[in-house]
């Protein structure tokens, strides 16, 4: 490989090790295990093959998000799969009540809410990186991630 050719790929490697981390964690919130694991793989795998227009973008991790969101869309519509999130497998014997009781209050977020509130409370991103991330400006994660805790709250019948 030539030194140019090895330069790109260290770039999109460092790309990916930062920002592909981040898209997969917003798809998985998203949509779900499977299908935003998928799509994460899926949204990267276009990234590679468009790179030298991606990496000159102001924002290339929310284009690749917003790659990955399309990438999702047939098995949101067609298939229907139910979202799974951790704890969700047959063995559900060992993960205590509350846990399970949290994940099904995550579940019937509506997905903004749900991928702002994961992300920010969860992963710890901050609301400007998450707005960088889906797109949108600071203060609509900032209520996505206010009305997602007020929610999950009173699912939760928890009192602040």
């Amino acid at each position: 490989m030539t030194t140019p050719e090895r330069t790109v790929a260290d770039e999109f490697a460092r790309f990916v090790a930062d920002a592909g981390v981040s898209v997969r964690r917003a798809l998985v919130a998203r949509y779900g295990v499977d299908v935003g694991t998928e799509a994460a793989a899926a949204a990267l795998a276009v990234a590679w093959e468009r790179w030298a227009q991606i990496r000159i973008m102001d924002r290339p991790a929310g284009y690749v998000y917003r790659i990955g969101q399309s990438r999702a869309r047939p098995h949101v519509r067609w298939r229907r799969r139910a979202v799974q999130f951790p704890g969700e497998s047959a063995t559900t014997a060992d993960v205590n009540a509350e846990v399970l009781d949290l994940f099904a209050a995550l579940r019937r977020l509506p997905a903004r809410e749900r991928t702002a509130l994961v992300l920010v409370k969860s992963y710890g991103y901050s609301h400007r990186r998450v707005a960088e991330l889906l797109g949108v400006p600071d203060t609509t994660v900032n209520n996505l991630v206010h009305r997602g805790l007020q929610r999950v709250r009173a699912l939760l019948e928890v009192t602040e």
